[in-house]
């Protein structure tokens, strides 16, 4: 039985408090000891398993029944088809000798045991074991290094320290040592962890050499490569097999790997990459948007961004060489880089650029990437812009060749404005407008929302709009972030999503909204009288029966009124009927073919929209002819029609359903629909 749930090891807390002081387990075992002196050897070793917390409770869990335990299975490679099965047979065997009943199962297939990085089964199992409701008391493992290879052998040790503080013993079914705590039994683990550890160190050398080995033999060494070039498999004699895509990997050890250069397409834009970027002394990100608008992809179908374009000008396959040992990268340590004199290099193919503007790019990318600014190079950079474009601008400082980027001078200075005021540069005052054109300041802003709220009791996006004191919530977003920071900065109360919407619903409710359906306002006494009404005629009610008559509203309706429509029935007066009259009326309907079937109410009836297209037009019509024009705000607080959105995805938009209730864009800013105008 595998466990599922998901409690982080950073969540682990282990009471450390419940540990006696050193003092204090010595006056405790003083006794202990004098005991044990003078009882009988028998008896000693009694008392012994009983001062030991474990030992009691194996003794209490044997007696009974067999210890409930938890199996950790661990295989370093998903190669290793059979490493799982292996373990679980060892582990079931050893837990059948020896009492122990397997109620769960963590594992980590095809993960390192290096650390805990990416081992959720054993984080999992490590958060479990320290629960307070735990559903285990052992934990049996294969052997120390399925525990883990860790670097530091304390690691593994501290681990297995919080399971047995928590107590929850750590068993190892395939060592000698088995269970037990002894002193030499502890210097074992401790030599069997440092050699699982020694293993992983002595593996990477032996992998590292015979890899270099293979990448000065032209074969490649890794995974996915840049865009334009293709790994090709081969056989032993170099005989081609087929092209990779992206993540697939050979099946066989005999076979192998080496780079090709890709279609002539794609050879095509590295060409031109590199031009633009040497010749053209263009940015990577300019190139970026200049390959992006002409729609070039790559292999992944996805736009070649400035990080991919970067590995495009500093890969020397390039220029045909195959580069390894760049970097080294072992026992998930931080990756490092190695002198040049180290690096493995093999010509390949053919250069698919020049190797001179190869290099001139080189030397570009190398005087970009150690290029030290600080707040001196900076404004001295931005002086000479100034100085020849007369003005200073985000776009200006990207375009500029050998000038820090608008990024780094926001970086330096905090913002562009600041670093504009350093440099003595006081840019134009770019004039925000709300409604009517009107200039609004921050403080105007504050002001007006506070005049709304104090005449209104409320704030929200349609009174915003129709306010005259204040600008249109764009305008507000734009300068304060959202409409809900505006509120807060002046002062006022902010309403969750769902505040709001009960505020909304209330207010609907208030002004009759609820008493609507499909356009005509429905009572109580009224809904009660057509109730009663279909009792006469059809001598039952049902739900169907009210959704299908085509003269009442829906059985949901009616709930959403009364409650229920047993409620409905019983403010009607209509006589109570036990659950077994009914279903015998139901059979004996279903026997005279008299029951009703589920079918729409009208022909142009979608699903879950209560209204009639003709009755939504109408309403839409007749509502442009009381206001004017019409908007989603008009039809939102219309009681007789239903929301914008519902008339928006009943119609496909609001723009058909304009048009199909024959209203026209009028004049003038902002858009707006009407009537057409009378000729």
């Amino acid at each position: 039985m595998a466990c599922h749930r998901k409690n982080s090891l950073s969540s682990i807390a282990v009471d450390f408090d419940r540990c006696p002081s050193r003092s204090q387990s010595r006056s405790m075992s003083r006794p202990n000891d004098e005991l044990l002196r003078r009882a009988s050897p028998e008896s000693a070793a009694q008392m012994q398993q009983r001062s030991n917390p474990s030992v009691v409770a194996a003794m209490s869990t044997h007696s009974n029944g067999p210890i409930r335990a938890a199996q950790y299975l661990r295989m370093s490679s998903e190669q290793q088809r059979y490493s799982s099965e292996n373990q679980r047979d060892a582990i079931a065997e050893y837990a059948q000798q020896h009492g122990y009943e397997i109620v769960a199962s963590y594992i980590d297939a095809g993960k390192s045991g290096l650390s805990l990085k990416g081992r959720g089964g054993l984080k999992e199992l490590l958060s479990d074991a320290l629960a307070a409701q735990r559903g285990f008391d052992a934990i049996l493992v294969f052997d120390v290094s399925r525990w883990g290879r860790f670097q530091n052998p304390d690691q593994a040790a501290h681990y297995e320290f919080l399971c047995r503080q928590a107590g929850v013993r750590v068993v190892y079914c395939a060592e000698p040592f088995g269970e037990g705590v002894a002193p030499m039994t502890t210097i074992i683990k401790h030599l069997k962890r440092v050699m699982a550890g020694e293993f992983s160190r002595e593996l990477s050398v032996k992998l590292a050499r015979a890899k270099r080995q293979q990448a000065n033999l032209g074969f490649r060494q890794g995974g996915k490569l840049i865009y334009g070039f293709r790994r090709l498999l081969v056989d032993p004699a170099r005989n081609p097999r087929q092209l990779l895509r992206n993540g697939e990997r050979k099946a066989l050890s005999s076979d192998k790997v080496i780079v090709v250069p890709g279609p002539p397409d794609e050879l095509a834009v590295i060409r031109r990459i590199f031009s633009l970027y040497v010749r053209d002394q263009l940015h990577i990100k300019k190139i970026a948007r200049h390959l992006t608008a002409e729609g070039i992809k790559d292999q992944d179908g996805k736009a070649l961004a400035p990080s991919t374009i970067r590995s495009i000008l500093s890969s020397e396959l390039c220029i045909g060489q195959m580069t390894y040992n760049v970097t080294t990268y072992r026992l998930q340590g931080r990756p490092q880089r190695n002198p040049e004199q180290l690096w493995t290099r093999v010509a390949a193919f053919e250069p698919i650029v020049p190797v001179e503007q190869f290099r001139e790019a080189q030397d570009r990318l190398f005087e970009s990437a150690n290029r030290h600014w600080d707040k001196e190079k900076i404004m001295k950079s931005l002086r000479s812009v100034l100085a020849q474009k007369g003005h200073l601008s985000q776009r200006l400082l990207n375009e500029t060749r050998g000038g820090p980027c608008a990024d780094t001078v926001a970086v330096y200075f905090g913002s562009l404005r600041a670093a504009y005021e350093a440099v003595g540069y006081n840019p134009r005052p770019t004039p925000a407008f709300g409604i009517n054109g009107k200039y609004w300041t921050r403080e105007a802003v504050l002001k007006g929302l506070q005049k709304l709220h104090a005449e209104q009791g409320r704030i929200s996006k349609p009174l915003i709009a129709s306010f005259p004191e204040l600008p249109s919530t764009n305008h507000i977003r734009r300068h304060f972030g959202s409409v809900s920071n505006a509120l807060r900065e002046a002062g006022l109360p902010v309403l969750l999503n769902g505040e709001m919407q009960r505020v909304v619903w209330a207010r609907r409710k208030a002004a009759g909204c609820n008493e609507y359906y499909q356009g005509v306002r429905w009572t109580d006494a009224k809904l009660l009288r057509a109730l009663r009404q279909l009792e006469t005629q059809y001598g039952y009610m049902s739900a169907n029966l009210l959704d299908q008559n085509g003269k009442t509203p829906t059985a949901n309706y009616f709930a959403k009124r009364f409650g229920s429509v047993t409620n409905a029935r019983a403010l009607a007066k209509l006589p109570d009927r036990t659950h077994s009259q009914i279903m015998s009326a139901v059979r004996k309907r279903t026997r005279d073919g008299k029951t009703i079937g589920r079918k729409p109410r009208y022909l142009e009836q979608r699903p879950y929209l209560h209204y009639r297209s003709c009755d939504i037009l109408i309403g839409l019509k007749r509502l442009a002819e009381r206001e004017g024009s019409i908007s989603g705000r008009l039809i939102d607080e219309d009681p007789t029609l239903p929301s914008c959105g519902a008339v928006s995805r009943h119609f496909g938009s609001l723009c058909a359903a304009y048009q199909s209730a024959g209203l026209v864009r009028l004049d003038g800013w902002p858009v707006r629909f009407g009537l057409p105008p009378q000729k």
